[in-house]
């Protein structure tokens, strides 16, 4: 065997192996499709933290009336 022939198998053997693997990593960077997207994630969360500072001040107001010295 020529000393062109080894590297010309080996270049092909490169080649092919550089292919699979950048066909493995674009198989593994697919999205994955979520429930719920991030901005109506983020307005549940608002809404249920508004509810409970509504709740909290309307328990604080409670407490005034209850005691006034407070």
């Amino acid at each position: 065997m020529n000393i062109n022939t080894i590297c010309l198998v080996l270049l092909v053997i490169a080649a092919y192996l550089n292919l699979y693997l950048s066909f493995n990593k674009n198989k593994q960077k697919k999205k994955t499709k979520l429930p719920i997207s991030s901005k109506e994630w983020r307005q549940k969360v608002e809404d249920e933290n508004f509810k409970s500072w509504l709740s909290n001040r309307q328990r604080l107001k409670d407490k005034r009336k209850e005691n006034p010295n407070l």
